[in-house]
């Protein structure tokens, strides 16, 4: 299956969420759309395991729906932490694995 997406550089959403997350770099996506902020698309897609974990997102949103995924998302990050968040878990897992569905 080929994954179609977009990549956004400069993104304010992923702005925001840097300031949030007190992150240098961030990559975050909404739907098919990778938002970046403080990195290129060329150094984004250069990292496999960064991609990867980005794409799980764009799978969980297939999953669930847009509304319902902002809802789980927003609920798990706010009862479990970001870093505990099971979106977050299941995207962590599989930036290791190195072949992908996707």
């Amino acid at each position: 299956m080929g994954a179609k997406f977009i990549v956004k550089e400069n993104s304010m959403l992923a702005w925001v969420a840097a300031k949030k997350l007190k992150a240098s770099r961030v990559a975050m996506v909404l739907g098919k759309t990778i938002h970046l902020h403080n990195t290129t698309k060329e150094e984004f897609l250069k990292d496999a395991e960064w991609l990867r974990h980005e794409l799980v997102h764009i799978e969980q949103y297939k999953r669930y729906g847009t509304i319902k995924f902002l809802l789980l998302y927003s609920w798990y990050s706010f009862k479990h932490g970001y870093h505990n968040n099971p979106f977050e878990l299941e995207a962590r897992q599989k930036e290791k694995e190195r072949q992908s569905s996707f």
